[in-house]
């Protein structure tokens, strides 16, 4: 094994984060192979090794390995006092986006706040705009339409500022949601065709898949279903877009909730079977129980309502209540339909 300095540790530390930064995931595990190999090493220099494990968990995070991540931040979290201000913005941000996947939207926007606090300190205009584009999303999860663009906003004019013409994109994408959500539809829809000519052009698979679930998405919020479907089906086909796996469970959920408003209830039953097999394998929890919920829905299973009533106060004490507001419209609509209006106002009160 060649001797590597603390130098050029910290050099490749620093390429290995704008590796995943840039997506560049083949790169960024050779890193990852080159500093495991220097682990003994790097244990015996706390500094180095705590930067060596906030990386790992960003690695990890980007990969979704869900296990490996609860433990790590676990250990991460009994040596916070010991960072630098450097590595506890890190620490910091990397613990919001965590906690942003798993849904804990509070504790996401607490630890951002932190970071934010401590992001000066590194005086670097690119991992600036880095944490405005994260930040964005964090943000546009919760419906702070107006501070997810501020943020968004920002992370573009520093983008520009270096010419960085893909992250300008991405930001874009964040952007078109707030739109939507702001119902500046025709707005979103344009930046999403300007995206997916983009995104075609310079071939990344995954992240077409990812654009093509957000323009889906976009139609379902109009009630052109439809039109989400077509969407949602051309990101299902992308063999690499399964590498995203949030975003494909999230595609597979709105896939089962277009279909059930299209009446194409046998389709959405074995989308749903495939959407409960990959929230349980990725433990995601919340999208598991909302997948449950659409299947006690629709399958009419006895006492089916006695058993969403418990998954939603399940849903509650997980605090989802993003979640909660569009699937307790569903579900109330579905009674309604039916013409059982109590159990529709039932369900639209907790809401």
């Amino acid at each position: 094994m060649n001797f590597m300095s603390d130098k050029s540790i910290k050099k490749l530390l620093h390429s290995w984060y704008t590796m995943l930064k840039h997506r560049h995931f083949s790169k960024a595990e050779d890193i990852k192979t080159t500093l495991t190999k220097h682990k003994r090493r790097l244990a015996k220099k706390q500094e180095l090794y705590l930067h060596y494990q906030l990386m790992l968990f960003r690695h990890q995070l980007w990969m979704n390995q869900t296990e490996e991540l609860a433990k790590l931040k676990h250990e991460l979290m009994l040596h916070k006092d010991q960072m630098n201000e450097e590595l506890q913005y890190y620490f910091y941000f990397f613990l919001g986006l965590y906690e942003s996947l798993n849904s804990d939207q509070n504790d996401a926007i607490h630890y951002i706040e932190m970071a934010e606090e401590r992001l000066p300190l590194l005086n670097d205009e690119l991992e600036e705009a880095e944490f405005h584009f994260r930040t964005s999303g964090i943000y546009y999860n919760n419906r702070y339409s107006l501070l997810s663009i501020r943020h968004v906003q920002k992370a573009i004019d520093i983008f520009a500022k270096h010419g960085d013409v893909h992250s300008i994109y991405r930001c874009k994408i964040v952007l078109a949601l707030n739109f939507s959500d702001q119902k500046k539809y025709e707005e979103a829809e344009a930046i999403f065709f300007d995206i997916i000519e983009y995104v075609k052009m310079i071939d990344d698979q995954e992240l077409l898949g990812i654009v093509y679930y957000d323009a889906g998405f976009i139609q379902s919020r109009q009630n052109r279903h439809k039109e989400a479907l077509e969407y949602f089906k051309k990101s299902l086909r992308l063999p690499a877009y399964r590498k995203s796996t949030h975003s494909y469970v999230s595609c597979l959920y709105e896939t089962v909730r277009s279909c059930f408003k299209e009446n194409l209830t046998e389709e959405g039953m074995k989308y749903i079977q495939k959407g409960l097999k990959e929230a349980v394998a990725s433990q995601f929890d919340i999208l598991r129980m909302k997948f449950q919920i659409l299947f006690l829905l629709y399958s009419q299973t006895p006492k089916a309502d006695e058993q969403i009533a418990t998954l939603v106060t399940c849903l509650e004490q997980k605090e989802a209540w993003i979640d909660l507001e569009d699937l307790l419209a569903d579900v109330s609509d579905y009674y309604k339909k039916k013409g059982d209006f109590e159990r529709a106002a039932f369900f639209i009160m907790r809401g």
